[in-house]
């Protein structure tokens, strides 16, 4: 008998030194001591967003698995899903009507002002009591904290790259993807091929909100920032600033690409149409979200991911700059004392229980045509972060080493992490995408004078309005 198990150890070292076996690391550390009862044991019912509808039958068998683990452990807690995702507008409609659900999604570029508007419960001691400050990475937890005070749970979170095809930049001579934006240009030409169609370089053209988010996010590496675009002067009123200085700037780079260069797309290319560009080969290198090179795997299979690299977006007199950008939890301040407390647990549970970090990548594993990994923004810091990626490594299913540029520069701090403006940023993303549209159609149109014009409409019919709305009748 010892001889058999003494065999079987032998058999199974060997397998593991051929790669026939992966070796798993240990699971993550747990960090977050979950009671021994939730509200007392008194029964309690929360409603949760973001159930997956009927059509996708796989999720919704793992969340349905999911909240019954949980419910073995706190059988007095109900939970209602919902099938709601959030929208801005759609969500403003449901505070109007007293209906916010105990746990909800929102943007994570969106907490302030729901914390501002009283709608987010605060949940710094459940969050204190496990130094979860101490775990989250501070670029992301930091978007939730008001007055020192925690409000949200960050689950997802992305920041823009540059998307490339690697055979192309290859064949043209280009050994790596550009580190500037002086380098891009270069490249692009290079890359350019208009009896193929194939553009140098692409972004989000699209004349609307998506083509102003695409916009900033360069406009920052030419030296922008919130601050500069959407101005607070202290008293309830807000400037726009975006009509002069590095947007110029930024605004006659595209101008160059376009009309001197002529290496962008000539269509009118959206969020799915950008990501679409680089997965067919119509463009070379694509600005785009780090939660877009799986996008690419899942609604185009038959691309061939080892082909397509993910680096930091290329610097400008700012440097790298990327615009952060994903999901988080919020709990409802109209919730009682015990469903707070539930909805917090339930939350804290499925991001940081071992065994739920486990079972969720078993079953995404056994879907098909399924990403795991890819190059998104670390939630987590330090040795916690360091022992999920041991953890969650083997199951990825995406090139690791194509993105991997990426997520050292963000890891090491090398790119400087920047926030959308503030406030009603969604109106001036769609006054600057505008403006973005009218240079890319008319060769003669001036950026200075565009932006100028764009930023004096949004001063009138936006920001104005604000100011009027914060000043108090007499």
């Amino acid at each position: 008998m010892k001889f058999m198990r003494f065999l079987l150890i032998v058999c199974v070292i060997a397998l593991l030194g051929a790669g026939i076996i992966n070796a798993q690391a240990a699971l993550p550390p747990t960090i977050v001591a979950m009671p021994a009862q939730i509200a007392g044991g008194r029964p309690v019912t929360i409603t949760v967003t973001n159930k997956p509808p009927e059509s996708d039958a796989v999720g919704l068998q793992t969340w349905t698995d999911q909240v019954a683990r949980f419910n073995k452990l706190y059988p007095n807690v109900t939970i209602n899903g919902l099938e709601y995702t959030y929208g801005p507008d759609t969500f403003a409609a449901l505070i109007a009507g007293n209906q916010v659900p105990t746990l909800f999604q929102v943007y994570l570029t969106d907490p302030k002002k729901y914390i501002d508007a009283g709608v987010a419960a605060d949940i710094s001691t459940v969050f204190d009591a496990n130094k979860l400050r101490d775990v989250y990475n501070k670029d992301i937890i930091n978007l939730t904290i008001e007055n020192n005070k925690v409000y949200g749970l960050p689950y997802g979170a992305y920041a823009m790259g540059l998307g490339y095809n690697i055979p192309m930049l290859k064949a043209a001579g280009i050994d790596a993807p550009p580190t500037t934006w002086a380098e891009l240009e270069t490249d692009a030409k290079k890359l350019t091929n208009r009896d193929k169609s194939i553009s140098g370089f692409s972004f989000i053209n699209d004349g609307a909100n998506a083509g102003g988010w695409h916009f900033t996010i360069l406009d920052y590496t030419f030296g922008a920032t919130p601050a500069d675009l959407i101005k607070d002067n202290g008293d309830g009123t807000y400037t726009a600033g975006f009509g002069t200085g590095a947007s110029v700037d930024t605004l006659n780079f595209i101008k160059t690409l376009r009309w001197t260069d002529d290496v962008l797309p000539r269509e009118t290319l959206d969020w799915g149409g950008n990501g679409t560009a680089l997965a067919t080969g119509t463009a070379a290198m694509v600005m785009m979200a780090g939660d877009q090179y799986s996008w690419i795997k899942t609604s185009y299979p038959e691309t061939d991911m080892s082909t397509i690299g993910f680096a930091p977006l290329p610097a400008g007199p700012a440097g790298s700059v990327s615009l952060i950008g994903g999901n988080m939890y919020m709990i409802s301040s109209a919730a009682s004392d015990d469903e707070k407390e539930a909805a917090t647990y339930f939350e804290l549970w499925r991001l940081f229980d071992p065994n739920e970090e486990k079972a969720g990548l078993d079953s995404q594993k056994a879907q098909g045509n399924v990403v795991i990994g890819g190059p998104t923004l670390p939630l987590f810091t330090g040795d916690y972060q360091a022992a999920r990626n041991a953890f969650d490594t083997p199951y990825y299913n995406l090139p690791v080493d194509n993105y991997k540029a990426f997520t050292d520069a963000i890891s090491s701090g090398k790119v400087k992490l920047q926030v959308e403006p503030a406030p009603a940023g969604q109106d001036y993303y769609a006054a600057v995408g505008a403006a973005v549209s009218s240079i890319l159609s008319d060769q003669t149109a001036d950026p200075a004078t565009v932006l100028s014009d764009a930023a004096n409409t949004f001063q009138s019919t936006v920001l104005d309005h604000l100011a009027q709305a914060a000043t108090p009748a007499l």
